[in-house]
């Protein structure tokens, strides 16, 4: 009859075993992303540029947020408005961004016609933006706080589980 530590050990061995084989393979995925993000000259991904102008209705009060909500809904556009900069007399601008493509709207408040240029297509962008873009900035917490890209909902869980799963691995070694 194995006794009680035995039965620990062998559970702690497979523990360890299999949690170190799914850890790995975050482990894998910051290395190779931090290498992308050192090294940018190994990698030469250009941005593809397109612009469009396009009638947009703008509304007349509510907050810059609810504004620039208001036309990504009618632009079709996902993703977190950043406001960069003071504004400028006469235009409304923002970013509307995910970590895989910018873009950059800007509002004639007179014409009301919108400048929407769309930037996709940089690999070195998109792994910089993974590693800094939450998908919910303190700015949405009010509004609607819910990442909106399935690559960002994936991130997220799988730093949650690295994280975890690193300092159960501690705790559990130390024990």
């Amino acid at each position: 009859m194995k006794t009680n530590s035995a039965v620990f050990e062998k559970w702690n061995k497979k523990n360890h075993i299999y949690l170190g084989l799914f850890l790995l393979l975050f482990l894998w995925i910051f290395c190779v992303s931090g290498l992308f993000l050192n090294h940018p000259e190994w990698f030469h991904g250009k941005p593809e540029r397109t612009s469009v102008d396009k009638p947009v209705d703008m509304l007349d009060g509510g907050d810059q947020i609810t504004k620039a909500r208001h036309l990504m809904d009618q632009l079709e556009l996902k993703g977190e408005a950043l406001f960069q900069g003071a504004p400028k007399a006469g235009v409304f601008g923002f970013v509307a961004m995910r970590p895989d493509e910018l873009t950059f709207v800007n509002v004639n408040l007179e014409t009301k016609v919108a400048k929407v240029t769309h930037v996709e297509g940089n690999f070195d962008q998109m792994l910089r933006n993974l590693h800094t873009f939450s998908g919910v900035r303190p700015i949405w917490r009010e509004k609607e706080s819910k990442r909106d890209w399935l690559p960002t909902i994936l991130w997220s869980i799988s730093i949650d589980a690295l994280s975890i799963g690193v300092t159960f691995r501690i705790v559990v070694k130390r024990s």
